[in-house]
């Protein structure tokens, strides 16, 4: 009866060891650097070639786009978590708000592994998807 309370205290210690850290749902925050588009899914002509693009993240949450090695828009980013392609569960997001109003820039659900940050602005609903890599 003595290793009773002996036996409850190990078996308390082995499950708070045992326990994990939750892994965070959104990608780290290492978006910090130039990024060249490297694949482009749209719904448009096959056979099409990869725009000549690339994106720099600054810290301070600004960027800058590049199309054929020209600033085509410049401004703030942010990223959180939202609902795309009109419902289903949160993912985490990336907005891109060029300064100027007349400017393009992807916006969507994203995923960053390892040196590929992928912007997907609902391809399952004809929308484009965007693949880079960390330059």
């Amino acid at each position: 009866m003595k290793q009773f309370p002996f036996a409850i205290a190990l078996l308390a210690t082995s499950a708070i060891s045992c326990q994990r850290t939750p892994q965070a749902t959104e990608p780290s925050a290492t978006l910090v650097g130039t990024w060249r588009l490297t694949a482009y899914q749209c719904h448009c002509p096959p056979n099409q070639p990869v725009p000549d693009e690339s994106v720099t993240f600054e810290a301070g949450q600004r960027f800058k786009l590049y199309r054929k090695g020209a600033l085509a828009a410049e401004g703030t980013y942010t990223t959180g978590e939202g609902v795309s392609c009109g419902g289903g569960t949160p993912e985490p997001m990336i907005t891109l708000t060029p300064s100027a109003a007349d400017a393009y820039a992807p916006k969507g659900a994203y995923t960053m592994e390892g040196n590929t940050l992928v912007i997907d602005q609902c391809s399952a609903a004809d929308g484009p998807k965007y693949t880079f890599t960390r330059q």
